[in-house]
C-alpha cells in the first residue's frame, strides 16, 4: 500500500462529511492490564493462534472487535496499536497471528495484482472465521462485533463482512479502517511503482513524489486485480475511514474521491475522517504526536449507537 496528498477538488467535494482534527496524544496502553486468554481458532485449512483480550475489570456482555492485519507478515503483537485502541474504548478484542506467522499455520504470501483476489479472499476468510469464533464466546455481545485494522486491512475487512453476510447469520456492526484504500490492487501497484521511481535513491518522500504517485493511480487503466468496488456496492455496514494527508504509503486522495462519491450518492453509512498532517502510522508530522484514533473512533461509535 502506498500514498499521496496534495489538493484536488476532492477534499472540498464533501467537506460536510469530512472532519478535520489537529490531533492529540494517544491513550496510555491498557494492554498490560487486560485479561488475556490464548486460543487457537479453526479457519478452514489453517489454524490461527490468537489472544482474546478483555479490559481489566470489565463485566457483562461486552462489545467486541476483531483486528485485521496490514500487508506485512505480522503476529498479533503487530496489530497491538489497534488492540490497544479498542481496549481503551471498552471492547473485548480478538487478535490473531496472520496465517504463516507466529502460532498460525499455513503460508504467508505477499500478494501481486495477479494473485490479489485469491490472497485477499484467504485473508478475509481468516477474519470471518475469527468473528464466528468470537460470536460464540461467553460474555460477548454478538450484536456489537466490529472490525478494526489498517492499510491492507482496508481491502480485507469489507470483504470479510461480505463473506459473513453471504455465508452466515452474523452481521458485522461496524468497520474502522485506518489508512486503507478504496482503489483496486492494480491502481495501488501503479501508485507504488511511480512512487519508487520518483523517490529513487533518496531516503525521504517529498510532496512531489506523492503527487506523482497519486497521478499514476488516478490514470491507471490496466488489470485491476482485486477491486473493492463490488464489495462496497453490496454493503451498508457503518464504516469509518481514516486518511492522513501526509501518508506517503497509500493513494490517499483517489481513495477519498471514491468514498466521497459514494457518500454523495447516498451511501451515508460511510464516514471519512481526515488527519491533516497524518502519516501512515497516524502520527502528526508537524507535532510528532500520534492522533488519538481511539477518541475519534469512540465518538463515531457513539453516534451510530454501538457505544453509549
Amino acid at each position: 500500500m502506498r500514498n499521496t496528498p496534495g489538493w484536488r477538488k476532492t477534499v472540498c467535494l464533501f467537506v460536510a462529511t469530512l472532519v478535520l482534527v489537529a490531533g492529540s496524544p494517544a491513550h496510555a496502553s491498557p494492554l498490560s492490564e487486560a485479561e488475556t486468554v490464548r486460543v487457537t481458532i479453526p479457519a478452514g485449512d489453517v489454524e490461527l493462534g490468537a489472544t482474546l483480550y478483555r479490559p481489566a475489570g470489565a463485566s457483562g456482555e461486552l462489545p467486541a472487535i476483531v483486528t485485521a492485519h496490514g500487508s506485512a507478515a505480522t503476529t498479533r503483537d503487530g496489530v497491538g496499536f489497534y488492540t490497544n485502541a479498542a481496549l481503551a474504548m471498552g471492547f473485548a478484542v480478538l487478535s490473531f497471528d496472520k496465517r504463516g506467522t507466529g502460532e498460525s499455520t499455513g503460508e504467508y504470501e505477499r500478494f501481486s495484482v495477479e494473485t490479489s483476489d485469491r490472497v485477499f479472499h484467504d485473508l478475509a476468510w481468516d477474519v470471518a472465521h475469527s468473528v464466528q469464533w468470537l460470536a460464540g464466546q461467553d460474555g460477548i455481545d454478538e450484536t456489537r462485533i466490529g472490525l478494526f485494522g489498517g492499510s491492507q486491512a482496508g481491502w480485507i475487512m469489507p470483504l470479510a463482512d461480505s463473506l459473513l453476510r453471504e455465508n452466515t447469520e452474523i452481521e458485522i456492526g461496524f468497520i474502522i479502517i485506518g489508512e486503507g484504500v478504496s482503489v483496486s490492487a492494480g491502481a495501488e501497484a501503479a501508485h507504488e511503482a511511480a512512487l519508487m521511481q520518483s523517490v529513487g535513491a533518496r531516503d525521504t518522500i517529498t510532496r512531489t513524489d506523492m503527487l506523482t504517485a497519486e497521478a499514476a493511480a488516478i490514470a491507471f487503466e490496466g488489470e485491476p486485480g482485486f477491486d473493492p468496488a463490488p464489495v462496497l456496492d453490496d454493503s451498508d455496514t457503518p464504516t469509518l475511514w481514516f486518511f492522513g494527508l501526509s501518508d506517503g504509503v497509500i493513494p490517499v486522495l483517489p481513495s477519498i474521491d471514491l468514498i466521497g462519491a459514494r457518500i454523495e450518492n447516498g451511501e451515508t453509512h460511510h464516514t471519512v475522517h481526515i488527519l491533516p498532517f497524518g502519516d501512515h502510522n497516524f502520527t502528526n508530522t508537524v507535532t510528532g504526536e500520534r492522533y488519538d484514533i481511539a477518541a475519534i473512533s469512540r465518538d463515531w461509535l457513539v453516534s451510530i449507537g454501538v457505544l453509549e
